[in-house]
């Protein structure tokens, strides 16, 4: 790859794996449109690492709460691993075939389409005042396995990980902000889980170290600021404007492959 295209690849990442509008959905539509040719393993590895790094300064309070005194938190560690084991298990049993998936611009216009319409329903779920969880105590074993389901449907391309789960906390009825935490906390083990996948299949010699890590910084940094986005986003209870811009692009994907 170019540095211009290693450099879009990487802002791409950054703005869109946090927003709720699919990463690997956008990435597979400039791959298709502009001919861009699919990254090295070890570039999508520094890719995720940039965005985790951004997760984690983000969180950074959050995140090392749980470190502290953490034989008191068992229960949030047990949510959390709970939470993880959809994604794990389902990405085990669709690892054969992704390739197949994320070479398919049809599907992704497909989810985009369908995660559009789960977007737009965001706004009765944020509207519905009674009865909100607002701590991460509050949560249940099953509202866990609820949001991890929903994190493993995100990985088919047009389908956001943030969105999804996300979606899948307002629907057990969790405040926006603890919607957005709980998701990002299950976020942390999914991104690492995927990056040793990946690191598995790295071959150092394909790519340029310089370039790659430049791109790094770029998705970590770029992450990090469409992260407070989508914080000002849903404390303005704005969450379903997404789901008209994923509906938007599914039916143009759609149009554009069916000529």
């Amino acid at each position: 790859m170019s540095l211009s295209q290693s450099l879009l690849l990487a802002i791409v990442q950054g703005l869109t794996e946090f927003l709720p509008v699919s990463s690997s959905g956008h990435l597979v539509l400039l791959q298709k449109l502009f001919g861009i040719e699919k990254p090295p393993v070890f570039f999508d590895t520094l890719l995720h690492l940039g965005t985790l790094g951004a997760v984690l300064l983000f969180f950074k309070e959050e995140i090392f709460s749980l470190f502290d005194n953490w034989k008191k938190k068992i229960k949030l560690w047990r949510l959390i691993f709970f939470g993880t084991i959809p994604a794990a298990v389902f990405g085990l049993i669709l690892s054969p075939k992704i390739e197949l998936i994320f070479n398919s611009l049809k599907l992704v216009g497909l989810m985009w389409i369908v995660f559009g319409i789960l977007l737009l329903s965001t706004k009765k779920l944020i509207n519905k005042k009674s009865g909100k969880i607002e701590k991460l105590e509050e949560i249940k074993l099953s509202d866990s396995l609820v949001v991890g389901f929903f994190q493993a449907f995100a990985l088919f391309p047009g389908i956001s990980r943030s969105g999804s789960t996300i979606f899948g906390g307002l629907s057990r009825n969790f405040s926006p902000k603890l919607a957005l935490l709980f998701s990002f906390l299950l976020s942390v083990p999914a991104i690492i889980g995927a990056v040793i996948l990946e690191l598995k299949k790295v071959e150092l010699g394909e790519i340029n170290i310089g370039i790659s890590l430049t791109s790094m910084l770029i998705a970590g940094f770029v992450g990090y600021f469409s992260l407070k986005m989508l914080k000002k986003v849903l404390e303005s209870e704005k969450l379903f404007y997404f789901g008209f811009y994923c509906l938007f692009l599914g039916l143009i994907v759609l149009i554009f492959n069916l000529k």
